[in-house]
Parts: structure tokens; sequence; C-alpha cells
């Protein structure tokens, strides 16, 4: 994994505007850091803070050697100003689609009927399984079926209900940019059980229920990516064996390559 400086910035020991660090006084906690530079990771993952007066729109890294005359391998870095490529060595997932899902789906929209009922945290009535995310503006393509492994995944809290939500509003617009042709979710929320079992990344976001796995109808994924990349130029995007992923994480965009899967461009 390597963190790829895109313009003149800072690592911070705190995700705060440089100036406030600075005024600080504090040695060790801002280094300035100029666009073309590269580190190897060990890790990395979007910072997302709840305060206020944090950022969320940095990413807390791990650099696998400290900088000369730092001791800290662990800072922030302004998420515009970086680019994450590569991936955790582990992050190769398995999760295999519902069998005969759509089928089912598309039966339940011809009978109108959702299925069987689920409870979702944040939503204050049960919905239908096969029941379209959202109904407004216009009805979503894609269901709590999909989102849920068939009703299986429930979301541990609301905050990942309304994250599923938004990730399908946004899904209905790639959608649309790609053809309108359907797409068909392999794997979109995976609660922290599932996805160390079908070895997802540490800090996948299918746990944060912002990403999904998938291929479109009558498209070869490499072509997918392809068009994504300058679409979808904000979160994570990568191409594996028979899918797409794309996530709308915080922080640094990310690009990668799946074990197994085909090599492309990826910036």
């Amino acid at each position: 994994m390597k963190l790829i400086i895109t313009s003149d910035t800072f690592l911070k020991a705190l995700p705060n505007q440089a100036s406030e660090i600075r005024l600080k006084g504090l040695p060790n906690q801002l280094v300035e850091i100029k666009a073309g530079q590269s580190f190897e990771l060990d890790d990395s993952r979007p910072y997302e803070g709840n305060a206020a007066s944090i950022n969320d729109d940095h990413e807390f890294v791990q650099l696998a050697q400290p900088l000369p005359n730092q001791p800290g391998i662990r800072w922030f870095v302004y998420g515009l100003h970086s680019q994450i490529e590569g991936t955790d060595p582990g992050n190769d997932p398995h999760d295999e689609p519902i069998a005969n899902q759509d089928a089912a789906i598309a039966q339940a929209k011809a009978d109108k009927a959702y299925g069987p009922k689920i409870s979702l945290p944040g939503i204050s009535r049960p919905v239908g399984v096969f029941e379209p995310v959202y109904f407004e503006p216009t009805v979503c393509n894609f269901t709590w079926s999909e989102m849920t492994k068939g009703g299986t995944r429930i979301p541990v809290d609301a905050s990942i209900t309304a994250r599923i939500v938004e990730l399908c509003k946004y899904l209905d617009e790639v959608r649309a940019f790609l053809g309108g042709m359907p797409m068909y979710i392999t794997s979109a929320y995976r609660d922290p059980v599932t996805n160390r079992r079908v070895r997802g990344a540490r800090s996948s976001r299918h746990m944060a229920g912002d990403a999904v796995d998938f291929w479109v109808k009558g498209m070869n994924v490499v072509d997918v990516f392809y068009k994504l990349k300058n679409f979808h130029r904000k979160g994570g995007l990568a191409v594996g064996n028979g899918f797409v992923h794309l996530d709308m994480r915080p922080g640094a965009p990310a690009r990668w390559m799946y074990p197994g899967g085909p090599v492309v461009d990826l910036w």
C-alpha cells in the first residue's frame, strides 16, 4: 500500500489545520511534504471525527518506515492532497451473490409484494426485504435484499443504515452514467464477523455501509472501471475477478486491484 502526495501538504500529528498545529509550537507534529512524494504504508483508513471542530476529510496512515529525524510512523494527511494506492495484503474477498435473487426481486416487483419483513436500525417500521431502499424523488433501483444479503446482514446501528441509503442514491447516478444497464450486486453491507469470514480488508468500507462490489450486464469489468475513474473521483474504486468495487469513503481517494483480477491503470 502506498501514499501518494498530489499537492504540497503536511503530515500532521493531529487531524487539524496545519496553522493550528504550528501555533502550538510543538516539535515533531507537523512535517512539510511536497507534491510527487510517495510513502510505503502498513495501514491506512479515513479519519471520521465526531466533534464539529475536527475535520473528517483526513486520512490516518501508518508509514512502513519513519521519516528522517521523525520518531513517529502514524500521521494524518489531508485527503484532497493525497491518494492511496493498493490495499491490505489480505484483502481478497470471496463473497458469493445469492442464487436466483434477481428472479425473486423481479417477481416481487411484478406482484407488488416486498417479501419477508426485516427490522433496520434507524427505520421506524419493518421493511420488506425486496423493497426499494428509498422511494423519493424516484423509486430506487436497488433493494434491501441486495444491500443486506437477503436480509441476513442487518446493520449494527442507524448510521450504517443511513449510509446504505445514501450509497443507493449514488448508485442510481452511477447506473444512469453507465447507460442504465442493470447492476448486479455481489457484496454490499458486511458485519465485522462476515467481513473477516470472506477475507475483506481490515477496515473495509463494506462494514461502514458505503461500499458495494458489482458487475454490469453487458459490460466488461475493466471497461466499467475505466469509465468510472473520472466519474468517481472521490472514495474507493477497485477491480477484481468479475467485479468492480466502489465505495464512498471520506479522506483520500483510493484505487487498487484485487488478487486474481485484471491489471489496470489505476489513475
